[in-house]
């Protein structure tokens, strides 16, 4: 679907929607079309208790020919609601009426409201994922869809940044939803490489280089599969002069999680292809960063790997020496994303030396457990940057919700035969316990978050932004974060 941009209406479309707020109060749009149908619009709307409330609809039609042949009415909810967030919900809306009524081509009427952010709840709410599909004959898809304000050029410029946002989200998204088959350690790697055309540099380390290197930890868990595990580094310098990296995004790439020896039930086991999510947010973040150039320097880490069991699967009660040197005694084969992310977050630090490093990762069923799929749960060492992230939720509306750190939680994690155990094999604090054993791997004086998403990555049903499968949640939080506090 293309958005486009225009000071007045123009004949290409087949229908206008306009805006009337709660308790019928009608948008300027609405008021003229209003008048010049003698009050019989806010009549109509009058009689089929049309209210207002955002999301609900009303299609106003006339017999007779005249200037405005089919005129959708949305709801757009309280007149004082000017938050980011409450914008895009009417974008969304806005789509979902074009689509109920099968319009390949729609204008909206923007007035007061913020074009550009009802052209990206439009087009974020358009995303699909149906490459399988061999009948897709009702597949219905809007082409054009025309956004009337004012300073149309001014909208269009602010679009620009938001087409970048809604690039790297559907990116996201597209990872996590495609099978484990398809999207192995590889393909994951060639997928980021591919992005190198919007001026991102990419490197790809194979499981010989990693073995040089010592990521002993990723290589344990990635030993048992028959697709070979790659790491991937993504920089964007958005300012060149400067040669320090600012911040430091790692990535949980888990491609399908099986539990390995610790195997998980059958049960449900299909969704595990969704285990690389975290990377994928990264991948889309780094995306929309060299999309709409970003003044910034960021590191993108994707951590990629198979958790499979087989005759070369580790097991349960191994001990592994990490990148950072910390032996770890593996408890539960099925805990492997802390040990995939321990290498990754020690590289990162010890080559980026950014001051601020931040991972996601669907990395515990316990925070599905205390936050179910409301918020991710968000765990940080540093007051200013937890506080940071927070805003950055509130206003993408990507909820977080900050859980603790502490030294009963370190102790935990302590191994009576190694340094560290990825598991307690107890059900008490899970998410804090991984969070904890993470933190066994950030340097003194460096900020840093860990972010748990494995509650919110999926939509269990479609909702008003996407539908049922991946959300492609983080790369809003993370954008927003990083343009509110690290760009230049």
């Amino acid at each position: 679907m293309e958005i486009l941009f225009k000071q007045k209406r123009t004949s290409t479309t087949e229908f206008l929607i306009v805006g009337v707020y709660e308790n019928d109060v009608l948008s300027e749009t609405a008021r003229k079309i209003d008048a010049y149908f003698k009050g019989n619009l806010m009549k109509a709307l009058v009689s089929a208790s049309f209210k207002g409330k955002l999301g609900q609809s009303y299609l106003f039609t006339s017999l007779e020919e005249n200037e405005y042949p089919k005129v959708l009415c949305l709801g757009l909810g309280k007149q004082d609601d000017k938050t980011e967030e409450h914008m895009k919900e009417i974008g969304a809306h806005a789509y979902k009426l074009t689509a109920l009524h099968k319009a390949t081509s729609v204008s909206f009427a923007c007035d007061t409201l913020k074009a550009e952010l009802i052209g990206f709840g439009a087009k974020i709410t358009s995303y699909k994922f149906n490459k399988y599909k061999t009948d897709v004959k009702d597949d219905f898809s809007v082409s054009e869809f025309y956004l009337l304000t004012k300073d149309f050029r001014t909208a269009q410029a602010e679009y620009e940044k938001y087409f970048a946002l809604n690039k790297g989200i559907h990116t996201a998204r597209d990872m996590v939803n495609e099978p484990s088959n398809v999207m192995t350690p590889i393909k994951a790697a060639e997928r980021a490489s591919e992005l190198s055309k919007y001026g991102l540099s990419v490197e790809v380390y194979d499981e010989k280089a990693l073995a040089s290197k010592g990521f002993n930890l990723m290589l344990a868990v990635a030993k048992g599969g028959i697709n070979p595990p790659r790491f991937v580094v993504i920089q964007w310098k958005g300012v060149p002069e400067d040669k320090s990296t600012h911040a430091v995004l790692v990535g949980k790439g888990v491609c399908f999680d099986s539990g390995g020896i610790s195997l998980k039930p059958a049960n449900g086991m299909e969704d595990m292809k969704e285990d690389l999510a975290g990377a994928a947010t990264v991948l889309g973040t780094m995306q929309t960063l060299a999309m709409r150039k970003a003044k910034v320097n960021i590191v993108g880490i994707m951590a990629l790997v198979e958790n499979i069991p087989s005759d070369k699967s580790q097991h349960p009660g191994d001990i592994v020496t990490s990148l950072s040197g910390k032996t770890v005694e593996v408890i539960n084969t099925d805990a492997e994303g802390r040990l995939v992310l321990g290498d990754a977050l020690w590289y990162a630090q010890e080559r980026f030396k950014a001051p601020i490093v931040i991972d996601l990762a669907t990395l515990t069923g316990a925070i599905i457990i205390a936050l179910g799929s409301e918020y991710a749960g968000l765990f940080a060492n540093d007051d200013e940057l937890a506080k940071s992230l927070e805003q950055a939720a509130t206003i993408t509306d990507e909820k977080v919700w900050r859980l603790p750190l502490c030294k009963a939680f370190d102790d935990m994690v302590v191994s009576q035969i190694a340094d560290i155990r990825n598991s307690t094999n107890v059900r008490d604090a899970g998410s804090c316990t991984a969070a904890a054993f993470l933190k066994n791997f950030i340097k003194d004086g460096v900020k840093w978050a860990h972010i748990d998403i494995a509650g919110v990555t999926m939509a269990k049903k479609d909702n008003i932004f996407c539908p049922k499968g991946s959300s492609g949640f983080g790369v809003q939080l993370l954008n927003k974060y990083i343009e509110q506090n690290l760009e230049k």
